[in-house]
């Protein structure tokens, strides 16, 4: 949690252009985007050409920073065709190039192709989405199988593996409206974490299949075109990915818990259609779609109040939380079965 609200003194855009120049021989303008730990910048070179540029947290580890550039190499490999975006070389040959800073320390930053299409995020939901995102989720796990990296292995609070950690954040929020209810799901939620989750399959997935990290078809929003932003990769169970992916496209103006539980099951018979999910991981997937429920609030909280400058998060509405919370609780009580 250090590391998320470190600062991440902002590189100037105009640094950022003659970084394009130097190292990769690209003339383009920039704009500035967001991100929860890294800076991104999308350039637009000259020829129309569309790439985004990250720049790494200083407070990021080396083997943290090059885990999603192994990944991404890793995938043109194994599923060429899989639409994420590409690794662009520097002048050099290299995936990573490193450089000062205004301030004089040394960062790291890659290139990357742009993908086109419109974030699933701006889209009209249904469950045609929802299907084709699980499909698309199956597919990455399936060229995701066998990568390996020291860091994949390195706990990340966005990990349903460590939802217990939630309860220290909990412990930082005295004025957080929902502490108590937060606090009993978690006592509900984590011996079966705990005891079942180590005994499933376990490999490296995306882990973070939201709305904002998946792209559509500017014409048709049923169309899964693109998938973003591995900075959250990680080696857990893979039903858990499941989980993520599910929990996160539940739409945010859903309230009513037996909805929320179809938009579940919609993403896991999908994903279920690219790689067969067995019993055991089944019976813990409402547990662990309750869980990412439970930390996307929670830990969405703790970062506006403990980094208030990110332009990344912004406070939650209050029945929007009361709203998540009341999906996890019923999550929880019911399976969710093919």
């Amino acid at each position: 949690m250090a590391t998320m609200v470190a600062e991440s003194r902002p590189v100037p855009v105009e640094r950022a252009v003659s970084l394009a120049r130097e190292q990769y021989g690209i003339e383009a303008s920039a704009v500035a985007l967001t991100g929860e730990r890294e800076e991104n910048l999308k350039l637009t070179a000259r020829d129309g050409a569309e790439y985004v540029l990250k720049i790494a947290n200083p407070a990021d580890e080396a083997p943290a920073i090059e885990l999603p550039v192994a990944a991404l190499l890793h995938l043109e490999k194994t599923d060429p065709g899989f639409p994420c975006p590409r690794i662009v070389r520097a002048l050099d040959g290299s995936t990573e190039v490193r450089f000062a800073d205004q301030t004089g320390a040394l960062r790291t930053a890659r290139l990357l192709t742009y993908l086109p299409g419109k974030l699933l995020a701006t889209a009209v939901r249904s469950q045609a989405q929802r299907a084709a995102c699980g499909r698309m989720g199956g597919r990455l796990s399936q060229a995701l199988r066998g990568f390996e990296h020291p860091a994949a292995r390195r706990p990340i609070v966005w990990d349903v593996r460590h939802a217990g950690y939630m309860s220290r954040l909990l412990e930082q929020m005295p004025l957080f409206p929902f502490r108590s209810t937060a606090a009993d799901l978690l006592r509900r939620m984590l011996p079966d974490i705990e005891t079942r989750l180590p005994q499933l399959r376990h490999q490296v997935v995306h882990n973070d299949l939201n709305p904002r990290n998946l792209l559509v078809d500017t014409t048709d929003d049923t169309r899964v075109i693109g998938v973003i932003d591995f900075g959250d990769i990680t080696y857990t169970a893979l039903i858990a990915d499941v989980a993520v992916a599910g929990a996160e496209l539940i739409p945010e103006d859903c309230a009513d818990p037996l909805s929320a539980r179809e938009c579940v099951r919609d993403v896991m018979i999908a994903y279920h259609g690219r790689v067969p999910l067995l019993r055991p991981e089944l019976s813990v997937l409402g547990t662990l779609a309750a869980a990412r429920l439970l930390m996307t609030v929670v830990v969405h909280e703790w970062h506006v109040h403990h980094n208030p400058s990110n332009r990344h998060y912004a406070a939650l509405d209050p029945d929007f939380m009361r709203a998540r919370l009341e999906i996890a609780d019923r999550l929880l009580i019911e399976d969710i079965r093919l």
